[in-house]
């Protein structure tokens, strides 16, 4: 129980949802930065089959990496979806859900925030002829802040819902989990979220080749002010491979 409710605002998936955007195949030249992600996001959509494969950091406060973590998946037929983690210093390799260093957090989540009235998006480089189109997004604040306030408080309902955490001290635990609740609202009314994402994609098929983010979180927690971050790569195969 203690380890569920830790104040850490660790960041987490809520799962994911590919935006339904439309657009033909082209050359980046002559679209706005939107628009080609636009494209890069339909071609990825609609994409019967594609696999994915990546690593998640998270940070100490003074810069330093506390936890990271690879992942490699697939996504076949228009939605579903296998994953499997590993971590380096883990003797057998591969995670559960309760070791991830972010429980419940999906690579793909982030897609579903990516969109024109989500986001502001301008080309990280110029596009060139024959260059990977490069695209840097900003969420707006709202944006970021309720996808990560979202997640924690459904990380919190799962903890809740379970029924071993009342099998010997149930009133204790239900006055523990309101208060854990209490603390968590009052710490997500403080709380400011940065994320970043750099979007590359082939300019001729418009497939994407790599999103990379990048999160920071701002936050008091009972009169004191922490902060984390966040970064994962997520790097797209457009032909699929079986998750091992």
């Amino acid at each position: 129980m203690h380890k569920k409710v830790r104040h850490c605002l660790l960041i987490c998936g809520t799962g994911w949802l590919l935006p339904l955007l439309t657009g033909c195949m082209g050359a980046a030249g002559g679209v706005s930065a939107n628009e080609a992600f636009a494209l890069s996001a339909s071609a990825l959509s609609g994409s019967e089959s594609y696999g994915f494969a990546g690593k998640l950091a998270v940070y100490s406060p003074g810069g330093k990496v506390e936890k990271s973590a690879s992942f490699k998946g697939e996504v076949s037929l228009h939605g579903n979806l296998k994953l499997n983690w590993t971590e380096s210093d883990k003797a057998s390799g591969v995670l559960d859900e309760n070791e991830r260093i972010v429980p419940g957090y999906k690579p793909l989540s982030l897609l579903e925030a990516l969109n024109g009235r989500n986001a502001s998006m301008a080309y990280a480089t110029a596009p060139a002829p024959g260059e990977p189109v490069r695209i840097r997004i900003q969420l707006r604040e709202e944006t970021a802040k309720q996808r990560i306030a979202d997640a924690l408080r459904k990380e919190l309902a799962e903890v809740g819902a379970d029924e071993r955490l009342y099998v010997r001290h149930p009133e204790q635990a239900r006055k523990t989990l309101k208060a854990s609740e209490r603390r968590l609202e009052a710490a997500l009314a403080t709380l400011k979220v940065d994320t970043v994402v750099l979007w590359t994609a082939n300019s001729k098929s418009w497939f994407p080749e790599r999103m990379v983010e990048e999160t920071e979180l701002l936050y008091e927690w009972e009169g004191k002010t922490y902060s984390e971050k966040r970064t994962s790569e997520t790097n797209f195969l457009a032909a699929a491979k079986v998750v091992q």
